[in-house]
Formats: structure tokens, C-alpha cells, sequence
């Protein structure tokens, strides 16, 4: 009876080390992954940054303004307003 629980308890705590093993060798590897994920989030964050710079840039007045002397618009006009008589009948 004795030997009977010895080798029960034996093969008991040999399943726990390879189930310990076997979950901590897949904490592991997913923790690579999340590493993997962060660094690409991490990057992807970076280019919507720039993109967003860009983005403000190529929406400023100041981009329109170059824009503007580039192809030759120099001139300001008075602002035309719809309450004018020749734009609207009130």
C-alpha cells in the first residue's frame, strides 16, 4: 500500500513539473507577442503622427499662401458678403 502511494505521488508531482513547465514556457511566448504587438502599435502611433502633421500642414493657410505665390495668385481681393444688393434682394 505504502509503495502504491509513493508512485501515485511520484507520477502526480512529475505531471505538476511538466504542466508547471509546460505553462510557463507558453507565458513565454505569448509575452514575445505582446512585445511584438507594442513595438509595431508603438511605430504605427509614430506615422499617425507624422501623417497628422502633414496632414495640418498641407490644411494651413500658410500651405495655401505658398501655394498661392507659387502659381502666381499674389493679389487680394475685397471679401465679397451676400447681404450686398447686387448679390441678394432682401
Amino acid at each position: 500500500m505504502k509503495n502504491i502511494f509513493l508512485k501515485t505521488t511520484g507520477l502526480i508531482m512529475t505531471g505538476l513539473v511538466i504542466a508547471n513547465l509546460f505553462v510557463f514556457i507558453s507565458g513565454i511566448v505569448i509575452s514575445d507577442e505582446i512585445n511584438n504587438f507594442e513595438q509595431k502599435t508603438d511605430n504605427l502611433h509614430k506615422i499617425n503622427l507624422t501623417l497628422e502633421k502633414e496632414a495640418a500642414n498641407l490644411g494651413s493657410i500658410k500651405f495655401a499662401l505658398s501655394q498661392a505665390k507659387e502659381f502666381g495668385f499674389t493679389n487680394s481681393t475685397a471679401p465679397q458678403y451676400i447681404d450686398q444688393l447686387k448679390f441678394a434682394y432682401r
